[in-house]
């Protein structure tokens, strides 16, 4: 028992990491994409690829998602192929809602208009993903350890009050 109650403890306390984590891949991801867009003038499907390959893991799984996506045709958007590559992986990361929405708030404009306000929307994005960095950094040095300790004491608790 107290064993399950620490492991959960640990489960909770790493998603703390995690987040961080995906929100830095995510960022890094963004700037990669904006290099490619303002600089190497890529089709959306080529910068996509590249900025997956670059950060790899689930995020880049995300972003070649994206770019199958508007490879495979059948008249999507890329702001639609960008829609439904979240809606496949927002459960796969430790990032909160309001992090997707960040990255979602590129929908309307990814592909759609032109480069320099695309670009000027992926920094905005990027500037957003860092003050949710700095939050998930203080976050993460207030609950932690907290969650860990947590865990082990539950488990204790339960011990002495079913025995």
């Amino acid at each position: 028992m107290v064993g399950a109650t620490t492991w959960i403890g640990w489960q909770v306390a790493g998603s703390y990491s995690r987040r961080l984590r995906d929100l830095r891949a995510l960022q890094s991801a963004l700037a990669v994409l904006q290099t490619e867009i303002e600089f190497c003038a890529a089709p959306l499907p080529d910068a996509l690829t590249a900025a997956g390959q670059a950060v790899g893991g689930v995020i880049g799984e995300l972003l070649a998602r994206t770019a199958g996506n508007l490879i495979a045709g059948g008249g999507i958007t890329p702001g639609e192929a960008l829609i439904d590559a979240v809606g496949e992986f927002s459960g796969t990361t430790s990032l909160k809602q309001s992090d997707w929405e960040i990255l979602l708030a590129l929908a309307p404009v990814l592909g759609a208009s032109d480069r320099g306000d695309q670009v000027r929307h992926l920094r905005l994005a990027a500037q957003r993903l860092e003050a949710a960095e700095a939050q998930a950094s203080e976050e993460r040095q207030r609950y932690e350890k907290l969650a860990r300790y947590a865990g082990v004491l539950t488990g204790f608790a339960l011990v002495l009050i079913l025995f």
